[in-house]
């Protein structure tokens, strides 16, 4: 059986150039960087089951990216707010998060921006799903950036 490597970097490449362009980026690498902090901030305001959802419609390249460095926490805690998706992004991004943020914003259109190539790439159902299990003020403004039909 074959492992189709090559197929598997195509989609990565692939999405992670949707991520440069929504995000308005001639930088391929900082916007893999980028993608890697909001993945890694998901993942922590995530349940491990809706993480792994979520991990089984990603491209397999980014699956990888998703899972890299994971310590699994069965149970999130229980309310967090948006702001705190944030912080674990800038915190995520570690020493180019000076570099790469100017403020609060800026953090934010990269994670809605990284939400809309998922929506692409995913595809609504999981995207709707996804959403539903977020906390209440990040699912808001997602849903009010995010078209789903």
């Amino acid at each position: 059986m074959s492992l189709h490597f090559y197929a598997y970097a195509r989609k990565g490449y692939e999405f992670i150039d949707d991520v440069a362009t929504a995000l308005h980026l001639d930088d391929t690498d900082k916007a893999g960087r980028l993608t890697r902090c909001v993945f890694r901030a998901l993942r922590n305001q995530l349940s491990m089951e809706d993480s792994f959802r979520l991990v089984a419609h990603l491209p397999m390249a980014l699956k990888a990216v998703y899972v890299d460095g994971w310590k699994i926490n069965p149970k999130p805690e229980d309310e967090k707010i948006s702001s705190d998706i944030i912080s674990e992004v800038v915190r995520e991004d570690a020493n180019s998060a000076w570099r790469d943020f100017s403020n609060h914003d800026e953090v934010k259109n990269v994670v809605l921006g990284v939400f809309k190539v998922l929506l692409r790439h995913v595809g609504e159902l999981e995207m709707t799903n996804l959403i539903a299990v977020l906390p209440p003020l990040l699912r808001k403004e997602l849903l009010e950036d995010i078209k789903l039909a």
